[in-house]
């Protein structure tokens, strides 16, 4: 899987899941939490690393975008059901 493989699926899997997706200000598509986003460009700074099967996914996600922990656990819930149906 490469960056954008990894980045359509996280976006793929956050509609289903009911976030919003969106463009930001800067041109970005952005997944809305709810109160607080991530965008592609923190998903890219996370790959492949978040894939890992001992990454600490809340310590990533405070790295490249400090201040949303409400991040945390949804990108958890993506992230394991993409190592779940494309890595093994």
């Amino acid at each position: 899987m490469d960056t954008q493989q990894f980045i359509n699926l996280v976006v793929e899997i956050s509609r289903r899941k009911g976030f919003k997706v969106e463009t930001n200000r800067d041109g970005l598509r952005q997944i809305d939490f709810g109160n607080k986003k991530l965008h592609v460009g923190h998903l890219q700074k996370m790959f492949p690393g978040i894939l890992q099967s001992d990454s600490d996914i809340s310590k990533m996600i405070e790295k490249v975008a400090p201040g949303r922990p409400c991040t945390h656990k949804p990108m958890k819930e993506i992230i394991a059901e993409i190592k779940i149906n494309n890595c093994g």
